[in-house]
């Protein structure tokens, strides 16, 4: 168990006594080559022996022509090793390989010293020696605590986390996990210090109550007041704000952020808020199709074609622009229209006005026959009659336009027993019976 040193020996065609060989110094500390080895320089052995007895344990052989060899050599002669490039091209050129070809050096390994070298220049002097110095108490006592340790509960967190910024585990005082690990019923996800995937996610750390709150009072003096007349009343919200524009935000976990679903933009407006004339109505009504709801007189638009909210948002309102000024342009041939052309039945011009004026006339010519009231009971009745002239013509629009329904037939059927004075069975049996009685 003694400490062994490295020796390095040159070797000839008869080996010469160690002696010949080290002058080594009675203690077994250093070691250095006489010149008699130097001369008889052939080959070149590496013996490893013990420092206190000085028994050869190991031996190896290297070629004394080597690279190696002659750097031992510079190194015991107290050459320098370094060479400068233009040293360095000049002995690159001479030397050639078996073939013929310029010698290219190949490092296997980055370029610094062996360890025999270094070992050499360890026992030689020749080494420098990097002092090491003990790291003071006193900076380490410096080194601060993370700060999420030193603060209050009653603290000012939105001075703690003012603006959006990425996680920073030093500062949250909060005991968070975030990560997958295999076994989770045996072993937690990873804490908060050092966790990357904390770092990746957007939080939400600077829109706490307190901050949001603070941000309105600080924006407070620069707004007005909202009207109350349009919470209470719908008709005047609808008068004034009729475009309504309708979109939806998506939060999940997952790798991305984005949700297509995000971008996708609704536009609804009231047909009656564009103040349209019949003619551009029915043209704004075929340019939308099954966008438009009859029912409801909505024009609902939804784009989703484009890649961000903003462009379908410009889009949807391209549209609504387009339909517009498409409606209330007139072309030549529109004035060729008739009454086929039409997109709904209409009560003017049809055989049903026709026979309505026929029946109304001759009820009128009836009545001044056989009248024998005074004239303001005459005049009464002919504007009762043109009340049930005007529900009528509402009426059979509806019921031509329209789906049928069983209440659509009654009151049409009740339109037209107005109009024509014929009063309901029930109401006739009941004038029956009472007459009777």
């Amino acid at each position: 168990s003694g400490c062994f040193v490295d020796a390095f020996f040159l070797f000839s065609e008869t080996l010469p006594r160690q002696s010949e060989v080290l002058g080594a110094s009675e203690g077994g500390g250093s070691y250095q080559l006489n010149a008699a080895a130097e001369n008889s320089l052939e080959e070149m052995i590496i013996l490893r022996n013990c420092a206190s007895c000085g028994v050869v344990r190991t031996a190896t052989f290297r070629r004394c022509e080597s690279t190696l060899a002659e750097k031992m050599l510079r190194a015991a002669e107290g050459v320098e090793l370094t060479e400068t490039e233009a040293e360095q091209r000049e002995r690159l050129e001479v030397e050639l390989d078996e073939k013929g070809e310029p010698f290219r050096e190949l490092f296997v390994m980055p370029r610094r010293k062996l360890n025999a070298q270094l070992q050499l220049e360890r026992l030689t002097g020749r080494a420098k020696v990097i002092p090491f110095s003990r790291m003071d108490i006193n900076d380490r006592l410096a080194v601060r605590r993370p700060r999420y340790e030193e603060m209050r509960t009653d603290q000012d967190w939105p001075s703690v986390w003012p603006v959006a910024a990425s996680f920073r585990s030093s500062v949250v005082p909060l005991p968070i996990r975030m990560g997958s690990r295999p076994h989770p019923e045996k072993r937690p996800p990873f804490q908060k210090l050092g966790n990357l995937e904390l770092v990746k996610i957007p939080n939400f750390l600077h829109l706490t109550p307190a901050a949001i709150e603070r941000h309105c009072n600080a924006i407070k003096k620069f707004c007005t007041p909202w009207p109350a007349e349009l919470n209470e009343s719908k008709e005047t919200r609808l008068r004034h704000f009729p475009v309504t524009v309708s979109y939806s935000d998506y939060v999940h976990q997952g790798t991305s952020l984005r949700d297509p679903r995000a971008r996708i933009i609704t536009i609804t407006v009231k047909l009656a808020s564009l103040k349209l004339n019949e003619a551009a109505r029915e043209k704004f009504m075929r340019l939308a199709g099954n966008r438009y709801d009859e029912a409801t007189d909505t024009l609902t638009i939804v784009t989703d074609r484009c890649y961000t909210r903003k462009q379908n948002r410009d889009y949807a309102f391209y549209l609504l622009t387009a339909l517009y000024h498409e409606s209330i342009k007139t072309e030549a041939w529109e004035k060729m229209v008739q009454r086929a052309d039409h997109l709904k039945v209409k009560f003017d011009g049809s055989s049903t006005q026709r026979s309505v004026q026929e029946i109304v006339e001759r009820l009128t010519a009836e009545e001044k026959a056989t009248l024998q009231d005074s004239t303001t009971t005459s005049t009464g009745r002919n504007v009762s009659r043109n009340e049930n002239v005007q529900k009528f013509e509402e009426m059979w629009q509806k019921y031509r336009n329209e789906v049928e329904t069983p209440e659509s037939v009654r009151r049409y059927d009740e339109c037209v027993r107005n109009l024509l004075g014929i009063p309901r069975l029930e109401d006739s049996s009941i004038l029956e019976d009472h007459r009777n009685k």
